[in-house]
């Protein structure tokens, strides 16, 4: 009961002196001491205080230190027998035994050191500076049996599996083996505690086994670094961290892993924050590359201090669906998912004051500190693990982050919308990317559309691992098909932003018309015809703006991954056009309208729309142009109204498919979607998508005699909208709202408020 009834802010850190902060609320963070000064890595002596503070006196220290009290009462007796062994010289059935790549093991270690310092534990220290002497000596020892002779399961482990010694390589696999960031953080605060013999001993193991050590990236061109692989390896900057000035410490190596983390940060990273990769950055590139950053931090880059890393926070907060227990959305590379913690933890500790930072954090752990704490990320929780900050009687929104409803980012290729900050907002991302070249985890997904509303999900982008393929995402296909993987690249054309109204339009033509080889071919791989090179500029293709790495011809350009960017491609699916354009108007019912502009040709040609749903959806009623999806336990709505959809003949089927089997487990994963089929030359597509709850009634619409203009009648209000489509592109709306005395056009605040059917939060 005693953790239930703790305070927020435990009043020991809120009459604590506040962190100093830079200009943009950064941390500051201490200076480095001189060389051969522990602790060094993160933080200085003079920084133990307050880390003892905060994890003896905030909900998120308490959450670890009970969860380093199982890991010690777990490992506890193992810990011992691998302290008290003689390792001064181990032998081949040692080494084999306990040199091993486990990064768990280097994980709970690296917590007990930690746990040992900030509990003045003199016991536990002592045990885990012997432990890690005894690894060294595993270490140092396995790098003296390279081709040794012994035979049987132990030759091939010490030989194969697990030698690291054969190559300069440095891979996970490789970090993990050595002691990734456990390692250092054990060395480095334990430094203090240790015999100098135990000393010297861990610090030639990390010097030897870092000397030299080559990741992916390190010589490469800066077009190259969109890929998470780059801060993947970052904790091999850590590890140099630990040892920089002292004898074994390879500067070279660590310049080269310094680059690369500055390049990844700075080109994986678009201006405004995004992420080429989605997910894949803050859950992978940003694990073991956000404990880099914070070395780097300290070492003269500071990424943290740069105006660019809020916008950073600012795109995380906006990628998080608006409801409790929800997902990071992400794109074709990676999500919608819960992320490993780390970026997360990070972007709490280093921006303290920050009300997007901290709405990422409360949605992260969870208002009561228990949700999915992930072993990977526990020493980092350790570490910086903070409280959020509020009301937890109040839902965690971004209402007092200052932030725009609605945010575009041009090289990503992305617009994210919101009617207002509740989390029953309507919800909706548009995605036409135009950085497809850089790449390799892909769906074949230009142009679709997120969206979610009343406190859950109704139109999904499925998971990269499971949903690859056109049919799974919501896209306009012609007799069956629409893009082919490898989709290329694509155009957004216009964003258009104010109080009432958001609207945005993409050319997706490109992507229709052609198909690109699976990345990356080699330079000496060839395709028969009509397989040509793909030499277009990207420039041509939609990237928005100069940049000093762009390449001017994509195939032979030193951009993507592996040694260069060798992409062919062939024709697919030829339209005329293909654009689509989204409009999602506010009020206190919003709704989002999708208008597709598409045609193949001048003969007539089967036209479907596919809406990509939550599995959970029902088709409650149909006929006419309605189609009602509902949730089958529960009493949210979503109506999707064909406003146009060529003529008055089409039909709308909900369609039950398996999308994919998961390799791990043999089990099928569903996918579910809406089709609205038309026979004809032009389909001219126009559907409403239009939230509402069981007791609720249905919006009016009206064409005009001309049919270029649409009334859209809501409870309260009125919005005329006017539709010009040019020939060959995409329809842009012209908004007039009109509304009586008693709705306002945002935040919808009358209807979404907490606790009511509009809100619940589930996702």
């Amino acid at each position: 009961m005693l953790m239930t009834c703790l305070p927020i802010m435990p009043l020991s850190l809120a009459a604590a002196e506040p962190a100093r902060l830079h200009p943009n609320g950064a941390r500051m963070q201490s200076p480095l001491p001189p060389v051969g000064i522990h602790p060094r890595v993160y933080l200085n002596a003079e920084d133990l205080p307050k880390h003892r503070e905060r994890y003896h006196d905030t909900r998120m220290g308490q959450v670890m230190q009970k969860t380093i009290k199982g890991i010690r009462r777990n490992l506890e007796k193992d810990l011992r027998a691998f302290a008290d062994l003689d390792l001064h010289t181990p032998t081949e059935e040692q080494c084999a035994a306990y040199l091993r790549s486990d990064e768990g093991r280097n994980i709970r270690w690296g917590c007990l050191s930690l746990d040992a310092i900030l509990r003045n534990d003199a016991e536990l220290r002592a045990l885990m500076a012997k432990v890690w002497t005894n690894h060294s000596r595993i270490l140092l020892g396995s790098r003296q049996m390279l081709h040794g002779t012994v035979k049987g399961r132990t030759g091939r482990e010490l030989n194969q599996t697990f030698n690291i010694w054969k190559s300069d390589s440095f891979d996970v696999s490789v970090s993990w083996t050595i002691g990734a960031a456990g390692f250092a953080v054990g060395y480095d605060l334990l430094f203090n505690d240790m015999t100098p013999e135990q000393r010297e001993t861990v610090r030639e193991a990390i010097a030897v086994s870092t000397a030299g050590r080559r990741s992916y990236g390190m010589g490469k061109p800066r077009g190259f670094a969109a890929s998470n692989h780059y801060g993947y390896h970052g904790d091999l900057l850590v590890l140099l961290s630990a040892i920089e000035g002292e004898p074994g410490f390879d500067q070279a190596t660590y310049d080269a892993i310094r680059q690369v983390m500055v390049d990844y940060w700075e080109v994986g990273f678009t201006p405004d924050g995004a992420c080429h990769e989605d997910l894949y950055g803050p859950n992978l590139g940003l694990r073991a590359g956000m404990r880099a950053l914070m070395a780097l931090s300290r070492r003269g880059y500071n990424a943290f201090a740069q105006p660019k890393f809020k916008r950073f926070i600012e795109y995380v907060a906006q990628e998080i669906q608006p409801t409790a227990n929800s997902l990071f959305v992400g794109g074709a590379s990676g999500g919608p998912e819960l992320p490993y913690p780390t970026s997360q933890i990070i972007i709490k500790y280093m921006f303290p004051e920050n009300s997007a930072a901290n709405y990422i954090w409360r949605w992260r752990v969870g208002d009561t500190y228990k949700r999915a704490i992930k072993w990977q990320g526990w020493l980092d929780f350790a570490l910086f693990g903070m409280d959020w900050q509020g009301d937890p009687s109040e839902p965690n929104t971004l209402a007092q982050a200052g932030l725009p409803l609605t945010r575009f980012y041009p090289r990503r290729g992305k617009a994210i919308m919101r009617s207002d900050w509740t989390p029953g907002a309507l919800y909706t991302h548009v995605d036409a990317r135009p950085d497809a070249f850089l790449i390799g985890h892909d769906t074949v997904s230009r142009g679709t559309f997120h969206l979610d509303a009343l406190g859950r999900n109704w139109a999904r982008n499925g998971i990269f691992h499971h949903f690859r393929e056109s049919t799974d995402f919501s896209l306009v296909h012609i007799d069956g098909r629409a893009q082919a993987w490898k989709a290329p690249s694509v155009r957004f054309l216009q964003w258009m932003h104010n109080g009432t109204h958001t609207q945005t339009s993409a050319d997706l033509k490109y992507a229709y018309d052609w198909q690109w080889s699976p990345p990356w071919p080699g330079k000496s791989k060839t395709f028969p015809p009509p397989w040509e090179h793909e030499t277009a500029d990207p420039r041509d293709l939609g990237w928005p703006d100069p940049t000093d790495w762009l390449p001017t011809q994509l195939y032979g350009s030193m951009t993507g991954y592996g040694e260069g960017n060798y992409l062919w491609k062939r024709p697919y699916n030829p339209v005329r056009k293909a654009c689509r354009s989204a409009l999602l108007v506010r009020g206190c019912y919003p709704f989002l309208v999708v208008a597709d502009d598409i045609r193949k040709d001048d003969v007539e040609h089967r036209y479907e729309w596919y809406m990509a749903l939550a599995t959970d959806l029902v088709l409650q009623a149909g006929g006419g142009r309605d189609v009602i999806l509902a949730e089958q336990h529960g009493d949210r709505r979503l109506l999707v109204r064909a406003l146009r959809a060529a003529g008055d003949e089409f039909s709308a089927t909900l369609d039950e498919y398996v999308a994919a089997t998961d390799k791990r487990t043999g089990e099928d994963i569903p996918g579910k979607r809406l089709i609205i089929g038309t026979d004809t030359v032009e389909p001219r597509f126009c559907i409403l998508l239009y939230p509402f709850t069981a007791d609720e009634t249905l919006p009016e619409t009206q064409w005009s005699a001309r049919g270029d203009a649409l009334t859209v009648t809501t409870p309260g209000s009125r919005t005329g909208i006017t539709l010009n489509t040019p020939p060959s592109g995409a329809t842009h709306f012209r908004v007039d709202i009109v509304t009586d005395d008693a709705h306002e056009i945002a935040p919808a605040r009358a209807r979404h408020t907490v606790g009511d059917a509009a809100s619940r939060g589930r996702p």
